[in-house]
């Protein structure tokens, strides 16, 4: 072959070639791209740590408070009182128990002096047993009454009878005898319980005698 036939060289349509193949590649590659949805950044899901309680306690919303509905407080058991008011009924029971069976056996009448009230040691001794008679019958009520001797005026006699009434009635009282539970009276002269007019008459009628009203 001479060189006037030789064939031209061929390095231009490879290099055409390979231009086109990177053309069409990259058209390719922006269609593809294009079609894709781009996504949004993911934000971070990661909370921050509470740097104390009272932080953490601030970032939650407000609870509203519960209404806590009033405890009825049960009224004290009377069982302790009961216990101890029974005790001292008992024990009270106890120191007014009376050997006696009744107002009578106890001694009913204490005696005074002429023209005296005020209370000899017979009269408390016999004061003292009725006291305790009468504390161990609280459902009992007494009467005192005052008497006087034939001797006198009739209003001097009254007078001098009822301070002798009043004079057992303080005794008693004086003893844990509750006062509402006596009542007084003077009969003066009225009422002798000796008719004999002499000393030894005399003397029995000068007295404060003590009856049951209930």
């Amino acid at each position: 072959m001479t060189p006037s036939q030789s064939l031209p060289p061929k390095a231009p349509s490879f290099k055409v070639r390979s231009i086109s193949l990177l053309l069409v590649s990259s058209l390719a590659l922006v269609g593809c791209a294009s079609t894709k949805t781009a996504k949004p950044p993911v934000a971070e899901t990661t909370a921050p740590i509470a740097a104390s309680n009272s932080e953490a306690a601030s970032t939650m919303a407000p609870t509203a408070p519960v209404a806590s509905a009033p405890v009825a407080s049960a009224p004290l058991a009377p069982a302790t009182m009961a216990d101890t008011s029974g005790q001292s009924e008992t024990s009270n029971s106890a120191e007014s128990l009376s050997p006696y069976a009744s107002l009578a056996e106890a001694g009913e009448r204490i005696f005074f002096p002429t023209d005296r009230f005020d209370l000899t040691d017979e009269a408390r001794s016999i004061l003292t047993r009725q006291a305790a008679w009468i504390k161990a019958n609280p459902g009992k009520r007494v009467l005192i009454a005052g008497n006087c001797d034939e001797r006198g005026t009739r209003e001097y006699n009254l007078a001098l009878g009822a301070r002798r009434a009043s004079a057992a009635r303080d005794f008693l009282a004086g003893l844990g005898v509750d006062t509402d539970r006596i009542e007084t009276v003077s009969y003066g002269k009225e009422r002798p319980i000796d008719e004999r007019p002499s000393a030894e008459g005399w003397a029995v009628n000068r007295n404060a005698q003590t009856m049951l009203l209930d």
